[in-house]
């Protein structure tokens, strides 16, 4: 049996260890619904039927590169349900992709009823789904972008990448919110441009919809949005009738390994001074 109190430099070894070993699992987070995003409808947060398409909240957390994301919406479940399938070409309204950020620079003030493409964060980064129409009983993949343009496709605001399609895109009539992104404009043309560049990762999504909830598990290695302290997320239905957004805040996760390094520093020397 070892005794820690006659090597007291194996104990130092032994907790900095564990102290590393979790130092990459963050603390997770909810995030709420307070994006409403701009509409010319006046309908506030939710245009239509709220057992349909509201979205509650969304509960981030990473752990080391993996970023999970579980977002709890009355939508879970209904992406195959070929809602609204007259204005949409018979596919009917189907589950956005995920759009990333190391910033979130939102529109205004909550509940940034003025915020679209045009105005709102500059989306870096999207998860394209594989079938963004999927039966709840299956589990998805798809691929992490990095969306690279510099300029919107019409030129009409450079703050904002021509690399996202826009709940317009989606539908051919009816009542729903412009103007917002929901998806990634996956084209040979845009990858050949290099206008998007895939992030190689093992990721994945599913539909929980005993739980009201579509979840993703997100490979972030190779990303920037590792280096700063927030990212910022976006996601919505393929009309966008409601949209969440915010920043997941990221505290530095080497600080716990360094506080307790320094603490049994501290009791080292005083174990030493007491010899």
């Amino acid at each position: 049996m070892t005794h820690f109190c006659k090597y007291p430099w194996l104990a130092i070894l032994v907790v900095t260890a564990a102290l590393m070993q979790t130092a990459g699992a963050v603390p997770s987070a909810t995030l709420f619904d307070n994006y409403e995003g701009s509409d010319s409808h006046g309908y506030g947060d939710v245009i239509g039927n709220t057992g349909n398409f509201e979205i509650t909240s969304m509960d981030v957390y990473l752990s080391g590169n993996m970023l999970s994301v579980s977002i709890l919406t009355t939508f879970a479940g209904k992406g195959d349900n070929h809602l609204f399938d007259s204005l949409t070409n018979g596919n009917g309204i189907g589950y956005g992709d995920l759009f990333l950020s190391s910033s979130w620079t939102p529109y205004g003030t909550a509940p940034y009823s003025a915020d679209d493409t045009y105005t709102g964060t500059a989306w870096t980064y999207g998860f394209a789904l594989d079938d963004r129409w999927m039966n709840e009983n299956s589990a998805g993949t798809g691929t992490l972008y990095s969306l690279n343009s510099a300029n919107y496709d019409n030129d009409i605001n450079t703050n904002n990448n021509p690399d996202a399609l826009l709940s317009d895109d989606f539908l051919t009539g009816g009542t729903f919110r412009n103007d917002q992104e929901v998806a990634v404009d996956v084209t040979d043309e845009k990858i050949q441009n290099g206008e998007i560049s895939e992030i190689a990762g093992s990721s994945s999504w599913n539909i929980d919809v005993a739980n009201s909830r579509v979840n993703f598990l997100i490979d972030l290695t190779g990303t920037d949005l590792l280096l700063g302290d927030e990212i910022a997320l976006h996601w919505g239905f393929t009309c966008a009738n409601d949209v969440i957004e915010g920043a997941y805040s990221v505290p530095e996760p080497n600080i716990l390994a360094l506080l307790g390094i320094g603490f049994l520093a501290i009791s080292l020397r005083q174990f030493i001074t007491r010899k």
